[in-house]
């Protein structure tokens, strides 16, 4: 969503508290806020630090995510955020990781592991090596080679980001999220003072 601004952990924090209110406002008493571990790497170093947050990092200068519980850091500070709202919310936070790889597989991961390696034995019968297979997004199986993921001047494999602009991400944004945007304000302002602080769109600078 940051592709119009930088990422900080202030903007998570309010997001998480627009579409609190927005619940509040639909009177829906629930709800489930999910965010990728990737945003920790984009927060600046003077972000992090402002907010308590303390990182060890690996050779490559990237945080060591996988030593901190990352929902617990953003559950304290919503909860900070909701408290000094007068917000009565109760958050839990829950990390998901490695267990999601232990379900069931379904029909799909099938298909989509056959695929690959069926994949696999094709390039190696045309003496292709030294990549990746992988199903681009016309399910065309493609290899996947280093160099084409590299960043040329620093040798690193930059993070992939999601295509906010594509037609499935402004779906999702426009019909499945809730947050507070201007025509929200009236109703807003019976539980916040100043509802545009947590307008969606001011926060992203759609």
């Amino acid at each position: 969503m940051f592709y119009k601004t930088q990422i900080t952990v202030d903007k998570i924090v309010n997001l998480i508290v627009s579409s609190v209110i927005k619940r509040q406002i639909r009177d829906i008493p629930y709800g489930c806020i999910m965010i990728s571990e990737g945003v920790f790497q984009s927060f600046s170093e003077e972000d992090v630090k402002n907010a308590g947050i303390a990182f060890t990092y690996d050779a490559h200068g990237h945080p060591e995510l996988g030593k901190i519980s990352k929902s617990h850091i953003i559950d304290n500070l919503v909860e900070k955020k909701l408290k000094e709202l007068g917000i009565k919310v109760k958050t839990r936070p829950v990390e998901v990781g490695y267990e999601v790889r232990c379900i069931t597989p379904k029909s799909f991961d099938l298909e989509y592991c056959s695929m690959l390696g069926m994949g696999v034995y094709e390039l190696y019968i045309k003496g292709v090596s030294g990549c990746m297979v992988c199903r681009d997004g016309n399910g065309k199986i493609i290899p996947l080679f280093l160099q084409d993921l590299q960043d040329p001047a620093t040798g690193k494999i930059p993070p992939r980001i999601v295509n906010m602009k594509s037609q499935e991400v402004q779906f999702y944004m426009k019909h499945i999220m809730d947050y507070i945007t201007l025509e929200d304000y009236e109703a807003a302002k019976a539980i916040v003072p100043n509802p545009e602080e947590f307008d969606f769109h001011k926060i992203l600078k759609f």
